[in-house]
């Protein structure tokens, strides 16, 4: 329902502003190119409610409940655990994509080609969201206050890495910040292809992808040196005092 209002919102504002996509081609962003270039940031908006939010809202209520303190008992992989978490709410998110899918893919005018090619770069994407989302519920274990900074980060995310305007219109220093967020390159991609490839890319194509790949490898790996570190600390103090 609210990606609805935003669909509606977005679908006003592209009819009354323009924006200036400051590449080397200084093309016009305005009507329908605008409408499709925020459509095309709302279908990582589902993807991130789901993997960034989901292992955090599952840890809390765990926690609560005592069920967290017998998994950490147990040999089982807690790295499953919270991947589990991750992919039931994909799974009921996906009832909510699929028709802002389709949206994007009529309204788009794409071939099937470049509009797999969208959906490959949302699977991406949400490898990585899955691992700093993994992150995120750790955090919470060790510090019992992450829930606002988990909101904090996310609405910075939303910002910085271009959702609502092109990257290359804002600042340097802030640019640079950006280029470090997987959210960044995955926008990129998919209006990239949403556009028919009629869209200038922060970085030649294939680079972008590596980045996506890269990220991925590195936040999983990060996510889990940080599970690792968190069973460490439970094991000594338990899970009762964290």
């Amino acid at each position: 329902f609210q990606l609805g209002i935003r669909i509606a919102f977005f679908l006003l504002l592209a009819r009354s502003i323009t924006f200036l996509n400051n590449g080397s081609s200084g093309k016009v962003l305005s009507g329908h190119k605008l409408f499709l270039f925020y459509q095309s940031a709302l279908l990582l908006l589902i993807f991130r409610d789901s993997t960034f939010w989901a292992p955090l809202q599952s840890v809390n209520q765990d926690l609560y409940n005592g069920t967290l303190e017998f998994l950490y008992s147990t040999p089982g992989s807690r790295y499953a655990y919270y991947s589990g978490t991750v992919i039931q709410s994909v799974l009921l998110s996906l009832i909510v994509f699929f028709p802002f899918y389709i949206l994007l893919c009529i309204s788009s005018g794409a071939n099937a080609v470049n509009l797999l090619m969208v959906f490959a770069v949302c699977l991406v994407v949400g490898v990585s969201l899955t691992a700093m989302g993994i992150m995120m519920a750790l955090l919470a274990l060790l510090w019992r206050q992450v829930n606002s900074l988990t909101h904090i980060l996310g609405l910075l995310f939303e910002f910085l890495a271009g959702a609502y305007f092109p990257v290359s219109s804002i600042p340097a220093v802030i640019k640079y910040t950006a280029f470090l967020l997987p959210y960044t390159w995955g926008y990129d991609l998919i209006r990239y292809y949403s556009f028919s490839r009629d869209w200038e890319t922060l970085a030649p194509v294939r680079m972008e992808w590596l980045i996506l790949v890269l990220s991925a490898v590195v936040f999983t790996f990060m996510s889990r040196f940080l599970l690792r570190k968190t069973e460490e600390r439970s094991k000594k103090i338990g899970l009762n005092v964290l």
